[in-house]
């Protein structure tokens, strides 16, 4: 099983290292597949000890774009997300979330991913239609990459932007 730990940025709302409000999670890149461990903290919640759709949508949605990113080794935006919330999630309950690139149809991309408890049990499951992105805009992208000596080998993946 080959682990590939993937960049992350100063300021993104999932993986800045330096946004305040954020939720500071790290990928990697395992055989053909993304990781990430999640833990929500109380200000995560809507209802009361209840995780937000929107913050476990947004977990699904940054692992569907490393997903794509490290697969096809390109930047993508995502043109349709679709959440199917399958069992609540607590604050404070660990979950880890997986995603793949499913579907290459060159100009669209298609990725899912589930939100899954320590048991194993889906909690949460996506899909997201993606577009690729232009060299330029990639570029633009990745100026808010972070060096950091873990995610050197991941940064390779993206060797046509420069970094």
């Amino acid at each position: 099983m080959s682990k590939l730990e993937l960049p992350y940025t100063r300021h993104c709302f999932v993986c800045g290292a330096h946004n305040p409000h954020g939720l500071h999670l790290r990928f990697r890149r395992v055989d053909n597949e993304v990781h990430a461990e999640f833990t929500p903290q109380a200000q995560h919640a809507g209802f009361r000890g209840i995780v937000h759709g929107g913050i476990l949508s947004t977990v699904l949605d940054e692992a569907m774009f490393w997903a794509a990113a490290s697969t096809k080794k390109k930047f993508c935006l995502a043109a349709e997300l679709n959440v199917r919330f399958i069992s609540k999630v607590t604050v404070g309950q660990r979950m880890l979330c997986v995603a793949r690139l499913k579907v290459d149809r060159g100009r669209l991309w298609e990725s899912e991913a589930e939100l899954r408890d320590e048991a194993g049990n889906v909690c949460a499951r996506a899909t997201c239609k993606q577009v690729p992105m232009d060299l330029s805009a990639m570029k633009d992208a990745a100026v808010d990459f972070l060096p950091d000596p873990a995610t050197t080998d991941g940064m390779k993946l993206f060797a046509d932007l420069g970094l």
